[in-house]
């Protein structure tokens, strides 16, 4: 403990110990702000994507390619690559669903298509799903005008920052309205397959995002005409009781047919087959009983920790040779939005080049202190203080420098959090939009900024401490006296 006095009194009687400690805080508190900054963008992302389209946990098919819910995230060729379903399905959904800590599941469609105006079209990216379901569990989705798709019937639904989008595109003087009937076409590269769909709803995102502008809300019976998907039912869904109709020992294929009579022009009674019939007719697809579908979104409970149920899935799908794998919102996202990604990389690496060259002056700075005072250290060797004595003293001196500026500056970082929260600052450019999650800029605080500033703060003491005390404690007490170190 005596040393630990001696090095406070010898912190408290320099001047420059105020200079140094003020830098210290500064720069720590600058990383708290920035961490708090960023960790903000991160959540705010994160909440933005997840309530809009990814939910937490998306359970994808095992493919060749990087599959997103957007399809292949091939720069070249990747809208026209066919997306692979999930199988077997209704185990995987009824595994999935029992799993604790999920709350919801929402199967989905995912395709590529033109969606055409009066004049021209533009592409977007179609998801076919039980609007009704999707837009309940998706709470970033807010209907402005119409509805949703009625389950069983067709139809679609757009943002409109998706129809800004398209009216830019296509050069078109006025946008869609709610009830006209669009023009959405797909190609294989070899057939093209169109369908009219009515615009029965119109919606806002919580947060303006180009990527949320490229999606397009469908019905999932359409969605697979388009893509030329064709249902299939389950062995153990057929109900052979059911199966009354054989036909059996039939030598000749005119006795097939033998008692058939000339019907033409002849409309069955109670039959309609016009083309509105049969439309309707399509529309009673019960779309929840469908077995065929290209990705499973998952919400998860409030506090369910989305990692350990990600790792607990991947391996049930490995130890049941399933050919799926579930994955966290971002890699479910793609590489629309690995943009935004990248640009917060490059802004915190940028932040960390400046705050590591302050630390290096920091560290210096301790550094010259300790070696100015190696005179000193000769005489209190000299007059038979210990080696271990000496090394107290320097880390001491050092420890209490940087971490009452560890401790000030995480103090003086989360006034600064505060302050942001409270003024609320309005972003309104459309890039740090996306960046930030919001057009309001928010920080949150964890415990993990102030543990790591905290042990930055630790750090910098030791790296402060040990070169000094190694040339005090090698040099000889006489020439240090002298002041030849």
């Amino acid at each position: 403990m005596f040393a630990f006095r001696f090095a406070l009194r010898n912190v408290v009687a320099r001047k420059s110990s105020i200079v140094i400690i003020l830098f210290i805080a500064f720069s720590i508190s600058l990383l708290v702000v920035s961490n708090a900054v960023f960790d903000g963008t991160d959540n705010g992302l994160e909440k933005t994507f997840i309530n809009s389209f990814t939910g937490n946990i998306v359970i994808r098919p095992k493919a060749e390619f990087p599959l997103s819910l957007f399809g292949n995230d091939s720069p070249l060729h990747g809208e026209l690559s066919a997306i692979p379903s999930l199988v077997p399905y209704a185990e995987l959904a009824d595994y999935v669903a029992c799993t604790e800590g999920i709350s919801t599941t929402l199967p989905q469609l995912s395709g590529f298509a033109a969606v055409c105006d009066a004049e021209d079209h533009a592409w977007f990216c179609l998801f076919g799903v039980e609007a009704e379901d999707y837009v309940r569990e998706m709470s970033g989705i807010h209907i402005v005008e119409g509805g949703v798709i009625p389950r069983g019937t067709r139809g679609m639904m757009i943002s409109r920052g998706a129809l800004a989008a398209l009216q830019e595109e296509t050069g078109a003087k006025e946008q869609l309205k709610l009830g006209d009937n669009v023009k959405v076409w797909m190609s294989d590269g070899v057939s093209l397959t169109i369908r009219l769909l009515p615009l029965v709803g119109i919606y806002d995102y919580a947060v303006e995002n180009e990527t949320l502008n490229r999606i397009v809300i469908v019905d999932p019976v359409t969605l697979r005409e388009l893509s030329q998907v064709r249902d299939f039912i389950p062995d153990d869904a057929i109900d052979p009781s059911k199966m009354d109709i054989m036909i059996e020992d039939v030598s000749e294929l005119d006795e097939l047919f033998s008692s058939a009579e000339d019907s033409e022009g002849v409309e069955a009674e109670g039959q309609d087959f016009s083309l509105d019939a049969v439309i309707a007719s399509g529309n009673n697809d019960d779309a929840s009983q469908s077995t065929v579908w290209s990705f499973l979104i998952c919400k998860t409970e409030e506090n369910a920790s989305v990692g350990r149920i990600v790792r607990q899935l991947n391996a049930e799908f490995k130890k049941r040779d399933w050919p799926v794998q579930a994955v966290k919102w971002r890699k479910a996202a793609g590489g629309t939005v690995n943009y935004i990604f990248y640009l917060r990389v490059i802004l915190n690496v940028g932040i960390i080049l400046i705050l590591l060259t302050g630390f290096i002056v920091i560290a210096n700075t301790l550094i010259v202190v300790a070696l100015g005072r190696v005179c000193e250290t000769g005489t209190l060797r000299a007059i038979g203080a210990k080696r271990r004595f000496v090394a107290l003293q320097f880390f001491f001196e050092t420890a209490i420098l940087t971490v009452s500026a560890g401790i000030l500056g995480c103090v003086v970082g989360a006034v600064a959090h505060r302050v942001i929260l409270f003024v609320r600052i309005h972003i309104e450019n459309s890039l740090l939009v996306q960046l930030f999650g919001g057009s309001v800029l928010e920080t949150v605080l964890t415990p993990g900024n102030i543990g790591g500033c905290l042990a930055l703060s630790c750090a910098l003491a030791f790296l402060g401490w040990l070169y000094p005390v190694r040339v005090a404690l090698d040099s000889n007490p006489v020439e240090a006296m002298r002041g030849q170190i």
